[in-house]
């Protein structure tokens, strides 16, 4: 098996601190690693698009949202995990790009809610089927039954952390 950079730390600390149980950063570097090459692998395949990462989960969550393709920011908001200000930011952006179109709310004429517009429907329907493809792929190495039995696992990992409410959690740091 060949070493990556994350077993070189791991095999660093064990030769300065070996009383020092050094395995979460087995698990907790490769995450954050993985993340930056999800990221990386996103806004390459984005990029022909004029799309980031951002812009394609507004998308994703509208298309997700149902018939007729509509919310409020605000509740865009909650579902990306974005504040109301970073939205609208986004949100203009997809109007200039002509995805999405801000329509007023039928119930309260005064809050304006973000539409995805059949172009834009159009491009995140070609999107996710080819995102998923691309996943799918690289997944392709685990048997039957562990890609349930990993999203598992990273399920219970994700509870764990967020018990923790921020304490003892730094992001980015792999050691």
């Amino acid at each position: 098996m060949t070493l990556d950079r994350v077993d070189s730390i791991l095999e660093q600390w064990a030769g300065e601190r070996p009383d020092l149980d050094a395995s979460p950063i087995g698990i907790f570097g490769r995450i954050s690693r993985i993340d930056r090459l999800f990221e990386q692998s996103m806004a390459e395949f984005l990029r022909p698009y004029g799309l980031t990462l951002g812009l394609f989960d507004v998308l994703a969550a509208l298309r997700r949202n149902g018939e007729p393709f509509k919310a409020k920011p605000s509740q865009l908001a909650a579902m990306t995990m974005l504040t109301s200000g970073g939205m609208t930011g986004r949100l203009d952006q997809l109007e200039k790009l002509s995805l999405v179109s801000r329509v007023p709310d039928p119930d309260d004429r005064r809050v304006m809610m973000a539409q995805l517009s059949p172009e834009g429907r159009v491009l995140i329907d070609r999107l996710m089927g080819e995102h998923l493809d691309r996943e799918r792929t690289r997944l392709e190495w685990l048997q039957a039954g562990e890609p349930e039995e990993f999203a598992g696992y990273l399920r219970k990992l994700e509870a764990s952390l967020r018990s923790l409410d921020g304490k003892g959690w730094a992001e980015g740091s792999d050691g």
